[in-house]
C-alpha cells in the first residue's frame, strides 16, 4: 500500500505502510527529484530531497506532526476504527487538508484543490460541532466528508469563513481559519476564564507591536461566541488568497524540523531548547529570523506565556526560504493562579517565568550568535513597543466588546515584567 504526498498539485513523495509499527517510510518521487536537486528543503528541514527513502523512524516525527495529539488523535482513530498509533492509516483518512501545503491521497488519486466544497454551518450546527469536539474532532460528527487534520491537543475546528458564515471544508478543500472554543468544566464554567480574550489580546499586542517597528508579527484573530461559549477565530497564515484562488503555503513546526517528539524542555534532555531553534534558523535562514525569535521570546515572557513549546513555533518553507512564521497560540497562562509557571522552553538558565532576569535574555540570545549590543537594543525596543500598544489593545477590546477582566490582570503583570527587564 502506498500514499502520495502532494504540494501545490505536484506529487513530491510517497509513503509506504510500515504495517504493525504504525508508521510509514517516505521517498521523494522521481518527478520531484527531477525538479529539485538533492539537498533541497521541500517537505521538511530534517528530510531534504534525496534518492534514498527515509525510514519510518526518521519520517515519523514529521508525519505525526501533521496529526493531532493525545485524546484528539485517539478520538479521530476511533471514528475510523483505527489504532491511534497508526500514523499511516490516520493520514490516509484525514490527510487531505493538513497544516502547510501538504495533501495526502491514495496512490493514483489526484487531489481536487477545491475538494468537495464547503458545508456552511447554521448556528445550530456550529454549536453542535463545538459541543461534539471531544468525541468528533474537527467537525467530523457534523459531516463525514471532513478529511482535515491539524496538530495539537486542544479541541478545535478547521473552518472556512465565507461572507461572515463559517463552514467545514470537505474532502480536502482548504480551510481558512481555526476556531478554538474555551474548554468547559462539568459545571459549565470555563476551565481558564477569559482564555479566548487572553489569547486574542496577546496576538493583537504582537501584531500592533509589529506596526511599531518590530520584525515579527502574529496571526490575525478575533473573539466570537458559539452558543454561550467564548471562542477565538484565528486566520491561518499558511493560506493565501490569490487570483487563482486560495493557495496553501508550506510550513512545519520546530519539533518536525528538529526531528523530535518532545515539545517541552526538561532537565537532562538534549532537545528542544531555544538554542536549537536559533541554530536551525542560523543555518537555514537570515539574521532577521533570529531577531524575530528573540522578539517572540521577549513578548511571550512579557505577556506571561509559559506554553511556548517546540510545536508552538513554526517556520514557513517557501521558494527555498526558511522564515519564522507569525506568532500563534500565545496564551497568557501565568495569569491563572493554578496554571504551571514553568517555561516550556527555558530562557537562559531559568526554567520558571518568575525567575527570569535581564541577564537571562542576554545570555540566551548571545548564545545564538547575536551581538550583545543588538540584544540590548531589541530588549529595549520590545519593552517600549509592548508598553505602547497594550493600553491601546485594552481600549480596543472595550470598544469592540470583547473585553474580559482577566485582560487587566494580564497587562498589570506584563507591566511588572517590563519593569524587571527593561534596560
Amino acid at each position: 500500500m502506498s500514499l502520495t504526498i502532494w504540494i501545490g498539485g505536484v506529487p513530491v513523495a510517497t509513503l509506504e505502510d510500515a504495517g504493525a509499527r504504525g508508521g510509514a517510510s517516505l521517498r521523494y518521487t522521481d518527478q520531484c527529484r527531477a525538479e529539485h536537486p538533492d539537498g533541497t528543503i521541500l517537505l521538511s528541514i530534517g528530510m531534504p530531497v534525496r534518492a534514498e527513502p527515509y525510514p519510518g523512524i526518521k519520517a515519523r516525527h514529521f508525519l505525526d506532526g501533521l496529526l493531532p495529539e493525545d485524546h484528539v488523535r485517539d478520538a479521530l482513530a476511533r471514528r475510523k476504527k483505527l489504532d491511534s498509533a497508526d500514523t499511516y492509516g490516520l493520514l490516509q483518512e484525514y490527510g487531505l487538508d493538513c497544516a502547510g501545503a501538504v495533501q495526502i491521497t491514495d496512490m493514483g488519486t489526484t487531489p481536487d484543490p477545491a475538494g468537495s466544497g464547503v458545508h456552511l454551518l447554521t448556528e445550530r450546527e456550529l454549536v453542535q460541532a463545538v459541543r461534539g469536539l471531544p468525541a468528533a474532532p474537527l467537525g467530523t460528527g457534523v459531516d463525514h466528508r471532513v478529511r482535515s487534520s491539524l496538530g495539537g491537543m486542544q479541541g478545535k475546528l478547521t473552518v472556512v469563513e465565507a461572507g461572515g458564515q463559517l463552514g467545514l471544508p470537505l474532502d480536502g478543500a482548504p480551510s481558512t481559519h481555526i476556531l478554538k472554543p474555551a474548554r468547559l468544566l462539568e459545571d459549565g464554567s470555563q476551565e481558564w476564564p477569559g482564555v479566548a480574550q487572553g489569547e486574542n489580546f496577546c496576538l493583537q499586542v504582537i501584531r500592533q507591536a509589529h506596526d511599531e517597528g518590530l520584525v515579527g508579527t502574529a496571526a490575525a484573530s478575533r473573539v466570537r461566541t458559539v452558543g454561550h461559549r467564548d471562542a477565538i477565530l484565528v486566520e491561518r497564515f499558511d493560506r493565501a488568497t490569490t487570483d487563482a484562488g486560495l493557495q496553501r503555503i508550506h510550513q512545519e513546526d520546530l519539533a518536525q524540523a528538529l526531528g523530535i517528539s518532545t515539545k517541552y524542555q526538561k532537565s537532562g534532555i538534549e532537545m528542544p531548547r531555544l538554542r536549537d531553534v536559533a541554530g536551525l534558523l542560523a543555518k537555514h535562514s537570515d539574521l532577521a529570523s533570529r531577531r524575530a525569535l528573540l522578539e517572540r521570546v521577549l513578548l511571550g515572557y512579557i505577556l506571561g506565556d509559559c506554553d511556548m513549546h517546540s510545536r508552538n513555533l513554526t517556520v514557513v518553507l517557501s521558494g527555498g526560504r526558511v522564515d519564522l512564521s507569525p506568532a500563534y497560540d500565545v496564551v497568557p497562562t501565568s495569569v491563572w493562579p493554578n496554571h504551571d509557571r514553568e517555561l516550556s522552553l527555558w530562557i537562559g538558565h531559568s526554567p520558571m517565568i518568575d525567575d527570569v532576569e535581564y541577564d537571562d535574555f542576554l545570555t540566551e540570545a548571545t548564545g545564538w550568535g547575536l551581538r550583545a549590543s543588538a540584544v540590548r537594543r531589541t530588549i529595549r525596543e520590545v519593552c517600549q513597543a509592548a508598553s505602547t500598544v497594550m493600553p491601546r489593545v485594552i481600549e480596543q477590546s472595550k470598544a469592540e466588546e470583547w473585553h474580559h477582566p482577566i485582560l487587566d490582570d494580564v497587562m498589570d503583570q506584563a507591566t511588572g515584567r517590563i519593569a524587571k527587564i527593561a534596560p
